[in-house]
């Protein structure tokens, strides 16, 4: 977790308050009604797919309760030992006005681009996401997640920190130079959080 210390400390010093949760604290309720409250909100987490559904972890292990069907059919999916929330799932709770006080949603997971999508119509001004699945080792997204936050508190942009990020992992870092982190971006470009 050291990337966790990084990645705190630098918004501390930029003058943000850092709430981390862990995946127990994440709660369908807390998703549906607390995010608002955050100016910057980095959700790392995975995926798995069932059927034709995608569904992202929330961390939160199945307590033998079952959510199916209170949001929606395929809203939220307890198969795997943890509770998982689909596309569906956002798009049901988030309307245009849902989200309107965050400013940048990073989201670190394999094609959260169509999680961003529905954040940026609810209302939240950027996000930071990943357009396909993910193959690489979770050091790999500790690293880009730190990079992104380093450049973001030094005053850098949205756009020049994604740009930046992905320079330094081709060609300055002694990273698997194979792999090419897919980042991009939706909404405003020229964010600063600072």
């Amino acid at each position: 977790m050291l990337y966790l210390n990084k990645v705190t400390t630098e918004l501390r010093d930029s003058n943000y308050n850092v709430t981390y949760l862990s995946g127990s604290a994440i709660t369908v309720n807390f998703i549906q009604t607390q995010l608002d409250q955050y100016d910057l909100l980095i959700w790392r987490t995975d995926i798995y797919v069932r059927g034709n559904t995608t569904y992202w972890y929330l961390g939160r292990q199945n307590n033998q309760t079952t959510y199916a069907g209170t949001i929606g059919i395929a809203s939220i999916a307890v198969t795997n030992g943890m509770v998982a929330v689909s596309a569906g799932f956002f798009n049901k709770i988030y309307d245009s006005q849902s989200l309107t006080h965050m400013k940048l949603a990073i989201l670190i997971s394999s094609m959260s681009i169509t999680i961003a999508q529905t954040f940026v119509a609810a209302g939240v001004k950027t996000t930071i996401d990943l357009y396909q699945d993910l193959n690489a080792p979770a050091s790999l997204f500790d690293w880009i997640t730190s990079s992104l936050i380093a450049y973001l508190t030094t005053g850098n942009t949205v756009r020049e920190s994604i740009a930046k990020t992905i320079y330094n992992y081709e060609y300055v870092g002694s990273l698997d130079d194979s792999y090419l982190p897919p980042i991009s971006f939706l909404g405003n470009g020229n964010l600063q959080i600072i």
